[in-house]
């Protein structure tokens, strides 16, 4: 029913309904890490049509570091 894999740092999930990647170890250009969460609905030809609500692609990013 769905198939994961994950490799140099992509995780990638695939449903009946579509895919979701997420991406770790990413970072911008000032330097905070950066996580990226993508969904694509599935597309198919000859099944049934699947739409996204919301954004396909997020980015989790670290603002400032937490000194414990």
């Amino acid at each position: 029913m769905k198939t994961v894999s994950h490799r140099k740092g992509i995780l990638h999930v695939e449903t009946p309904l579509g895919i979701v990647n997420i991406t770790v170890g990413l970072s911008d250009r000032s330097g905070h890490r950066v996580e990226s969460i993508e969904v694509l609905p599935s597309c198919y030809a000859g099944e049934p049509k699947v739409t996204r609500i919301g954004m396909c692609n997020t980015r989790l990013i670290e603002l400032k570091k937490v000194n414990a």
